[in-house]
């Protein structure tokens, strides 16, 4: 990403803006508030550009299969800025900072939309379902991947 914005965690007002236009923005949804979003475990990520939120992600700790993991939701990358390693960047953050916070969640999963498949795929997760739909959103896929221990 070279001298671009760097990931760090946020406030939910500082990423809503952002969730608004790239997230809900064509589908029925009409909120970019998440169960969850106001938890005190739940961790915010933005990525900045000249005080402009430009990527985002939250966590939110939840159970998975009933063992403990952090849930990715609301990932996003202004339009303007996909394709340049905001993503990349975002998840590899979230990996490392998530370890050292809860080095015992070793397991992140998502719900990721049919198109952002590959790009989860190619940066180590798992599809674990088969494809799904979620009502006036879309397409999806459950994900998963292991961090922490090189495995799923």
């Amino acid at each position: 990403m070279g001298s671009q914005p760097t990931p760090q965690f946020t406030s939910l007002e500082a990423i809503l803006p952002l969730r608004e236009t790239v997230i809900i923005a064509g589908t029925d949804r009409d909120s970019p508030y998440f169960p969850g979003d106001e938890a005190a475990t739940t961790r915010h990520i933005g990525v900045f550009l000249q005080g402009r939120c430009i990527g985002c992600a939250t966590l939110l700790q939840t159970d998975y299969d009933g063992e403990p993991a952090w849930q990715l939701r609301g990932m996003a990358t202004e339009p303007a800025f996909q394709g340049q390693g905001i993503g990349r960047a975002i998840l590899e953050f979230a990996e490392h900072q998530l370890l050292r916070e809860e080095p015992s969640i070793t397991l992140l999963w998502c719900n990721a939309r049919e198109q952002a498949a590959t790009f989860y795929e190619r940066h180590g997760w798992r599809t674990v379902s088969e494809r799904f739909d979620i009502p006036g959103v879309g397409p999806h896929y459950r994900m998963v991947k292991r961090i922490g221990t090189g495995t799923i």
